[in-house]
């Protein structure tokens, strides 16, 4: 009954249960976290992979490289021949993390920027795949946007998103630093209890008093039968 009370008081003031607790840390590894959200502290690790060159220097193997973090928070597929071959007998390809530099028109930025940097030039018409995780207290990511540094804008790219794995992919024609986003329609919509660590923290906190209410019963329960046989 106890935690029942103290359930329903917690959701009759918001954001009630919250009030005097600093949200819980983020799951997502900042190079800079965005103001209102709460980093763990963690740096987000970069990652590089070397590919052959054929012999005849024709054809550049391929590939795919993903971040140290477990999960990863940013992978790149590498078809075969993707890049162009030069005469060296391997690309150095690289994905790197920085943080982010303002922010699309039409949406906010969700994640870090992973700049994808190699040492041959790609191949006109050929793609890699991007894909990249996102901040579990911000809004989920529906896009992922290429930003110019020379013009200093955003350009959307076609995305899919997978809800399960928490992840956005994206074909890229072109090198280049990519970021995931939420639309601001999204954002909008989103519930505020994901920037503040989910609706599920008050429940826990009931669950633990309803078990420790139980636990406690059958010792009370005891007491009263040792003092009725006292008197």
């Amino acid at each position: 009954m106890a935690a029942g009370l103290y359930l329903v008081a917690a959701w009759q003031s918001p954001p009630g249960f919250y009030d005097g607790f600093a949200p819980p840390a983020d799951t997502y590894r900042w190079v800079k976290a965005p103001a209102g959200v709460t980093g763990n502290g963690q740096k987000p690790l970069p990652a590089a992979t070397s590919l052959p060159v054929s012999i005849d220097h024709t054809r550049v193997a391929g590939d795919s490289v993903a971040t140290g973090e477990s999960p990863s928070q940013a992978r790149l597929e590498i078809p075969v021949a993707a890049f162009n071959a030069p005469a060296a007998n391997s690309v150095e390809v690289d994905l790197t993390p920085t943080a982010a530099t303002g922010r699309p028109p039409d949406a906010i930025i969700v994640g870090n920027l992973y700049c994808v940097t190699a040492t041959a030039s790609l191949g006109t018409g050929h793609q890699l795949n991007l894909i990249l995780s996102y901040s579990s207290q911000l809004p989920s990511a529906d896009a992922i946007y290429r930003f110019d540094d020379t013009t200093v804008s955003w350009a959307r790219q076609p995305t899919q998103h997978d809800g399960k794995a928490a992840t956005v992919s994206a074909p890229i024609f072109s090198l280049g630093c990519y970021a995931p986003a939420a639309s601001t329609a999204v954002a909008n919509s989103a519930p505020a209890s994901r920037q503040s660590g989910g609706p599920t923290l008050p429940f826990i906190v009931a669950g633990l008093l309803l078990l420790i209410l139980l636990a406690a019963f059958p010792l009370y329960v005891r007491f009263r039968r040792e003092r009725r046989t006292r008197d």
